[in-house]
């Protein structure tokens, strides 16, 4: 988060930083010779791999797409994100429906032999209290419901990708580095950017 939050800041203050002087640079990025056969580094390299089919796997049990994949390793983590949210789901539920049980005996005349309710009362719980615990839970249970949504959508969403990638083959001999750039002309103000650079060795 703190790596993001300074990427963020350092583009923001490039694109304001209006007098720094910036040397121009050649927009051209990636020159290609007057050889062709330099381009074979992209090659499609299984067509009878779909993305659909990865996408339809993962949708149908979680995990399965990036089995096809043979993306073996993120097995455990999809099941482990999905464990943890129906613990969690779980757990709140559970406590929800406590509480709930908890406020309706005590907004009512509560039975003086119901002993759960009295240990409650002699805990110090009163309604008030009891009520913002049950909302509390209710919202944490509601959240991690929509979490779990996004966790499974997440892992349709892997195995897509995944499977997209396998796609091309990217030769050894052809580098690619991502780096800030500031550019500027003389109609515009300065403007932060990415720089996309390939090299074919």
């Amino acid at each position: 988060m703190r790596n993001l939050l300074f990427i963020t800041i350092f583009f923001i203050f490039a694109s304001i930083a209006k007098s720094q002087e910036v040397q121009p640079t050649d927009s051209t990025f990636l020159r290609l010779g007057a050889d062709t056969e330099e381009i074979e580094s992209f090659q499609t390299q299984d067509t009878t791999h779909s993305p659909r089919l990865a996408a339809l796997y993962s949708a149908i049990v979680p995990g399965m797409g990036q089995f096809y994949n043979e993306k073996y390793w993120k097995i455990p983590v999809v099941y482990a994100l999905g464990a943890l949210a129906a613990y969690q789901i779980k757990s709140n539920h559970q406590n929800y429906l406590l509480f709930r049980n908890v406020f309706i005996n005590l907004a009512d005349e509560y039975d003086a032999n119901n002993s759960e309710i009295q240990d409650f009362i002699n805990l110090g719980y009163d309604e008030d209290r009891a009520d913002r615990l049950l909302q509390r839970f209710e919202r944490d249970r509601d959240y991690w419901i929509i979490l779990a949504g996004l966790f499974y959508v997440l892992n349709i969403v892997d195995a897509t990708v995944d499977a997209h990638l396998r796609e091309f083959n990217i030769n050894q001999d052809l580098s690619l580095n991502i780096q800030p750039s500031i550019q500027s002309s003389p109609y515009s103000n300065m403007h932060a950017g990415l720089s996309l650079n390939f090299r074919l060795k």
